[in-house]
């Protein structure tokens, strides 16, 4: 026997005989919270979740013509929730780059594409109403951090 790993061809060579212990702990637990709930038990926090993320946005970071330096945001996903999941993208009427840097150094994980857009989601089965509210408080503190660096 060599110290070469040998695989057969094709997606059966991506087999393994001995799940690792600890990937296999965390998809045990991760499926006794799944059976203890449901899909529709999961789709309707889902729709309320998404939904206050929705009003938290346009209320604190929509176009304010008092304001016309203030940084806003468009939602982009449709606003009907049977026509989206728990993500919404959100474009932003400034480069997204060192707002999406705060956000990590936040502790916020979301998603970007440039130049202006972050996909944020709040998934139901593990994020609450309050991770919601801390988002969008952490999103204010990185649009202002982000406004004062330098480019």
């Amino acid at each position: 026997m060599t110290n070469v790993m040998e695989l057969q061809a094709g997606v059966s060579g991506f087999r393994l005989s001995n799940q690792p212990i600890l990937l296999v702990c965390t998809l045990q637990a991760s499926l006794e919270l799944f059976e203890r709930t449901g899909m529709e038990a999961l789709r309707s926090k889902s729709i309320l979740l998404t939904g206050y993320l929705e009003y938290l946005l346009q209320h604190y970071y929509t176009k304010d013509p008092t304001q016309p330096n203030k940084p806003y945001i468009h939602i982009v996903t449709p606003s009907d929730p049977h026509q989206r999941g728990c993500q919404l993208s959100i474009s932003f009427s400034i480069p997204i780059r060192k707002v999406f840097q705060e956000l990590e150094k936040r502790g916020v994980t979301c998603d970007m594409r440039e130049p202006s857009v972050l996909r944020v989601a709040p998934v139901p089965l593990y994020n609450s109403f309050s991770d919601v509210h801390c988002f969008i408080d952490r999103l204010g503190a990185a649009l202002t951090a982000s406004q004062n660096q330098p480019e």
